[in-house]
């Protein structure tokens, strides 16, 4: 067997022509040096997001719930399933769910194409100046078990994402969770294909181009606001900001919660 050399190559600090020079070096490798720490490649979805690899077929079912909480809904669905207990999906159920999934990824990225870099980056820094003690984050290392909340910049893809962190994980740890977490099957549309907003689990480390972060004791209190700052067509958050307990009444008691966009082909014409 070869051996595998791993090398490094500090992404966050390049621009321009040496990113893609950068870029090209990577592709060979299994990790890299990323706002100061170490990301590895991972066996399935690489270190940017692509279209061969956003679609991760399994039968597990993610969304299990026990018959008596729904049983209309549980006996509607017996044939999306191979066994009685709707814990794996039939492989017809995963191909339907992975064409769906596809023809939703299609449709953000035509709709990331059609928005406006100069009116992105604008949002960007009025968003992250509007919040006091907001800061941009070079190495993720001084932010380990931070409490806070953080803004994820794609610029590749005109879309921020906010999020927030209590002690325990820190802000350096949440953000490589999203780094490595994926989405399964049948988690990928979240609403519907034509609205669904593509998770930030979903895309990988080297799509984070920009991080900003602030220290703060009320970081729900600055997710909304910092939301409240970016225009929601820049935004990844599939939900709103806030307290997931209070959105969690709030849903119940019939207030729209989940956020969507209006997702459509843009003609060339």
């Amino acid at each position: 067997m070869g051996t595998i050399t791993v090398e490094y190559c500090d992404w966050s600090a390049r621009s321009g022509h040496d990113r893609d020079a950068c870029e090209g070096h990577v592709m060979g490798q299994v990790a890299v040096t990323h706002f100061g720490v170490r990301v590895q490649r991972g066996s399935v979805h690489g270190l940017r997001l692509t279209r061969d690899t956003y679609t991760r077929v399994s039968t597990r079912n993610s969304l299990w719930f026990p018959r008596a909480l729904s049983p209309r809904t549980w006996d509607a669905r017996m044939e999306d399933f191979v066994d009685e207990d709707h814990r794996n999906y039939s492989e017809e159920w995963c191909t339907r769910a992975r064409s769906l999934a596809l023809e939703n990824f299609d449709l953000n990225m035509a709709y990331f194409a059609q928005l406006d870099e100069v009116e992105f980056d604008d949002a960007v820094q009025t968003a992250v100046r509007s919040i006091a003690g907001v800061r941009v984050v070079t190495d993720l290392e001084r932010w380990n078990a931070v409490p806070g909340v953080y803004v994820m910049v794609l610029d590749d893809y005109k879309q921020v994402y906010v999020g927030t962190t209590g002690r325990q994980v820190g802000v350096m740890k949440r953000i490589r969770q999203h780094w490595t977490n994926s989405k399964p099957l049948d988690r990928l549309v979240f609403g519907t294909v034509s609205t669904s907003i593509l998770s930030i689990d979903s895309f990988r480390a080297l799509d984070t181009t920009r991080i900003y972060a602030a220290r703060t004791s009320a970081p729900f209190e600055h997710e909304r606001l910092l939301l409240d700052e970016f225009p929601s067509k820049f935004t990844l958050n599939r939900v709103s900001g806030g307290d997931p307990r209070e959105l969690g009444i709030l849903h119940a008691s019939g207030y729209d919660t989940i956020r969507e966009r209006a997702l459509k082909v843009v003609d060339d014409a």
